[in-house]
């Protein structure tokens, strides 16, 4: 095994039967956490200059850490076992614009913009005041050690097209809305419904049901209209919503039958080795799996292999 093969499996977030590589995640989860509540407690005033200097070496010390990272993942994307990347800086390009490329590279660029390119005026405070508070986004390196996140990721993933289906009518609702009830409304209420753009801040909170309440139809066609859009609303948000909770459904499904498919593997031979245990264990983490499906699937599969057994008096199948 090469040092950049090695690498990438450290680097792996949530690896079955890698002991050294769950140690790295915990570290980094460590960091992550820790760098985000720094930068919350940058915030507070009242802090007096030894605990400024702290924070300000904690995160020198924290960017560090992830620039080396960031580059460690930048070499060794080529090796991933989940991903194909070619061994050229072509696909090296490709790990660095793919989603969780930007979240690397966001949680470290503030900290070098904000060092070599900021100057010390009054809109170079401004911006760094911004830059700072970007730097909370690295909570977002979380999601890949989030089992849940994955799902939900894929999910977004495989669903994209009809999500973008449910979006497009929803467009084309809050245009209609709006323009209904400027037509109903705009001679009594020209201040609010004067025109179809100001008209679509009461579409928006009316299809999302959401109602704030601040801009009401005064009329009684207005009132009407009013009571269809908040009806349709309804299902317009329940059309995203079932689309999700479907694609989840099947994820999660998805994921049981890879995980009875390893177990499958390890009881070809009838049991279930140490090893075995300890990377069908790590599968199951990865996989977002409850420890009481994973028993359930565990049982499912004994079973399966029980009845598909021979006999060993008569050879035939039990």
């Amino acid at each position: 095994m090469t040092i950049r093969k090695r690498t990438a499996e450290l680097l792996q977030a949530n690896r079955p039967g890698d002991t050294a590589s769950r140690v790295i995640d915990l570290i980094l989860i460590s960091l992550i956490l820790l760098t985000v509540v720094a930068v919350i407690l940058e915030s507070v005033k009242s802090l007096n200059p030894y605990q400024e200097h702290v924070l300000w070496f904690f995160e020198i010390l924290s960017v560090s850490v992830f620039t080396l990272e960031y580059i460690l993942r930048f070499w060794s994307c080529p090796d991933r076992e989940d991903k194909d990347y070619s061994d050229d800086l072509k696909g090296r390009l490709r790990w660095a614009v793919s989603p969780f490329g930007l979240i690397d590279l966001v949680a470290i660029l503030p900290f070098y913009i904000a060092v070599f390119f900021l100057g010390t005026g009054e809109e170079s405070l401004l911006l760094l005041r911004v830059i700072r508070g970007v730097r909370l986004l690295r909570i977002f390196k979380l999601t890949r050690y989030s089992p849940a996140f994955q799902i939900m990721y894929s999910v977004l993933k495989l669903e994209a097209a009809s999500l973008m289906v449910g979006g497009f009518f929803l467009l084309i609702f809050v245009v209609m809305a709006s323009w209904g009830i400027y037509l109903l409304e705009r001679d009594i209420q020209p201040e609010v419904f004067g025109n179809i753009p100001s008209a679509m801040w009461w579409a928006i909170v009316s299809l999302t049901t959401v109602g704030y309440g601040d801009v009401v139809p005064a009329t009684a066609g207005g009132k009407f209209f009013a009571g269809i859009i908040a009806l349709l609303g309804v299902g317009m948000v329940a059309l995203p919503a079932g689309i999700l909770a479907s694609g989840f459904s099947a994820e999660v499904q998805r994921r049981a039958h890879k995980y009875n498919r390893a177990l499958d593997v390890a009881l070809t031979d009838g049991i279930i080795t140490m090893k075995e245990a300890e990377y069908l264990e790590g599968l199951r983490e990865q996989l977002g799996l409850s420890p009481e499906e994973a028993d359930d699937l565990l049982k499912e599969a004994e079973t399966h292999h029980i009845v598909g057994s021979d006999c060993p008096h008569c050879g035939k199948k039990i």
